[in-house]
């Protein structure tokens, strides 16, 4: 009973001082946000002259919204294929999609620029939007065939000997359980492509057109007061609002999607 008490301690010490080294950042942040012009420099921020703020918002949900969308159907199919289906290739493709994981995306900014250059996509949301699926879609897709792994192969079996086909087992079967698991990549997508900086910067050259991350970091400039410094604060903050806020309302659906692929049948 002693040791158990200890180790329950033990892990509330660890658990705080992890909570500490989050909550840090976030904490300094905000007070430098407001440690020279006080809670004005939110309004300011909101209202500046460099950018349309409320524009840079509404252009960072369009562009991580549809992302994110886009994401959950390509690994909700693709990994109910990879976990289900039996095709010739499916796990020399499923390896290949390993093995991009280990490229990291600095090597491909250069020919992606210019691919996109080359084909009139750049300075378009399609052009921002196209890359954000595909660094982001392979882990979904993992995520997703660990969760359709869980799912016990003689329910599909069963299935298909009511006549069930491939789509409609995916359709009828196997999708109206998987809300949690949907919500999380759906969620991760989001965030993950809300808080994406490279690529906008590189692609998107209209003032108009910046996501929220790009807008903000107009309030940077080489010679900046203490004033513009807390501005600057509190626009990262402001930017960051959104991803917590959507993060906080699916809290529920994101811990049980996470585990549930943790159990094989």
């Amino acid at each position: 009973m002693e040791k158990r008490r200890g180790a329950r301690f033990l892990m509330y010490i660890v658990l705080l001082f992890l909570t500490a080294i989050w909550l840090y950042p976030i904490v300094l942040a905000v007070y430098k946000s407001v440690a020279v012009g006080g809670w004005r420099n939110y309004s300011v921020v909101m209202h500046h002259d460099t950018f349309n703020y409320w524009r840079a918002v509404l252009n960072s949900f369009f562009l991580a919204g549809v992302s994110a969308g886009v994401i959950v159907l390509i690994a909700s199919l693709a990994g109910f294929a990879f976990s289900k289906m039996y095709f010739v290739g499916k796990e020399i493709i499923y390896k290949a999609l390993l093995a991009c994981l280990a490229v990291p995306i600095a090597a491909l900014i250069t020919p992606l620029f210019a691919t996109l250059n080359n084909v009139g996509l750049r300075d378009k949301y399609i052009g921002v939007i196209i890359p954000l699926i595909s660094f982001n879609v392979i882990v979904m897709i993992l995520m997703m065939r660990a969760h359709f792994d869980s799912f016990p192969n003689e329910v599909i079996e069963a299935a298909m000997l009511d006549g069930c086909s491939s789509w409609r087992i995916f359709w009828k079967v196997l999708m109206p359980v998987s809300g949690p698991s949907l919500a999380t990549i759906g969620v991760l997508s989001f965030v993950y492509s809300w808080n994406e900086w490279l690529l906008p910067t590189l692609l998107l050259k209209t003032e108009e057109k910046f996501p929220i991350t790009q807008a903000i970091s107009l309030l940077q400039t080489e010679r900046m007061s203490q004033e513009q410094i807390s501005q600057l604060y509190a626009g990262l903050i402001l930017m960051t609002i959104p991803s917590i806020v959507v993060y906080l309302f699916s809290q529920r659906y994101l811990q049980a999607g996470i585990t549930a692929g943790s159990v094989k049948s």
